[in-house]
């Protein structure tokens, strides 16, 4: 029931203002539908503008991989201590471009709607959101393309293999509040979509996509650091469901927990902002 004045009337609101928490996520999970279709609408514009269409979405990644592969396996020879390095890159990178693309989308999501979300109250977590499912729906043919290069470099099927859309799962959860966070980031600085390609550069480095971590780190406490690392987690998951290998425990512990605390966060820190969103 509505607030009302002394007077008996109706208290006005702002246009803008954020629902309470309950309604506010049943109207997110009513937008489901329009989720969706925007998704599978921005997949076909992205198809038209590049002349190679569908074609493009497996030549990217497959030129990075070429690119990644000539530079570090070739070149640097950071392949120590792998025997498949150019699966265990495929896989490695594949993984982290996921939760780069989807975190560098979210944050042009409020911004790059201004108009949108200035003329009309909805629930503005469906923008990054609908960013993120998009780069998910984006990423199916690359993850597809992974499994080939897999095929095609010697992996047999394993059963583990069943078990990597669940890791996917977990990390979209991830990488939605990551595109929440770098969302309203972008709206009180604009330089966001400027830093983060620098940042995920520097995380690439540092979460093991281009080297094994138990080849080069062998000192105890820094392995524990690089279990810290959501990224490093997540990674070293998906390379167990695809490759083999040994797994510890702690490394899908941290990856559980940090998805959790990340799109908890994420969540809450953007729907604070709510009512600010179409004033700035």
């Amino acid at each position: 029931m509505s607030a009302t004045t002394p007077t008996g009337l109706p208290e006005l609101r702002d246009a803008h203002e954020s629902d309470r928490l309950l309604p506010y996520v049943r109207d997110v999970w009513a937008r489901r539908g329009y989720v969706w279709y925007v998704a599978l609408q921005e997949l076909r514009n992205r198809q038209i503008t590049n002349v190679l269409g569908n074609l493009w979405h497996l030549l990217n990644p497959a030129l990075s991989i070429f690119v990644y592969y000539l530079i570090f396996g070739l070149l640097l020879k950071t392949d120590r201590g792998v025997d498949d390095f150019l699966l265990f890159l495929t896989v490695g990178l594949f993984v982290f471009q996921f939760t780069q693309k989807s975190t560098v989308d979210g944050a042009k999501s409020v911004v790059g709607n201004a108009g949108i979300v200035k003329g009309i109250k909805f629930p503005r977590a469906i923008l990054p959101i609908t960013s993120t499912v998009t780069e998910l729906l984006s990423s199916l043919s690359t993850f597809a393309l992974m499994f080939v290069i897999l095929l095609i470099g010697g992996q047999a099927p394993r059963l583990t293999w069943l078990l990597f859309p669940a890791v996917v799962a977990l990390q979209l959860v991830f990488n939605l509040g990551a595109a929440m966070i770098a969302a309203r980031m972008t709206t009180h600085f604009r330089d966001t979509t400027q830093v983060l390609p620098f940042f995920f550069r520097l995380l690439l480095y540092g979460s093991g996509v281009i080297f094994s971590v138990d080849a080069y780190a062998e000192r105890p406490d820094v392995e524990f650091l690089f279990t810290l690392n959501p990224m490093y987690c997540l990674l070293t998951i998906a390379r167990w469901t695809t490759l083999g290998g040994a797994l510890h425990p702690a490394l899908i512990v941290s990856a559980v927990v940090w998805s959790l605390v990340i799109v908890t966060v994420g969540f809450t820190w953007f729907r604070a902002g709510e009512e600010d969103y179409a004033r700035d």
